[in-house]
């Protein structure tokens, strides 16, 4: 039996509705010449929006150690300088560089 289209795009958007709703400002409107308009967001090639787990998990587990990259003299420069070198291993591995 052919599943219908519609049904199949139903059930999509019904899954994909509880990540839709942690997108920070997916409901945001802005004030136009032409009234109230909800800002419709195309752009997801270059950069995506906020993604509310993600925010808070930086926010939370790497936010409070964030300091200058150039100090190891403090644990929170320590761990900058740590995260920064190990970043940049991992994007050189991605990029073959």
């Amino acid at each position: 039996m052919p599943v219908n289209p519609i049904n199949k795009v139903e059930n999509l958007e019904s899954y994909f509705k509880k990540f839709r709703s942690q997108i920070l400002g997916i409901d945001q409107s802005f004030q136009s010449p032409y009234g109230l308009k909800r800002i419709v967001y195309t752009d997801w090639t270059a950069s995506g929006r906020l993604y509310r787990p993600i925010e808070e998990k930086m926010i939370n587990e790497f936010g409070p150690f964030v300091a200058n990259t150039h100090t190891e003299t403090t644990v929170s420069g320590t761990a900058m300088t740590h995260a920064y070198h190990t970043a940049r291993k991992i994007i050189k591995q991605h990029v073959n560089a």
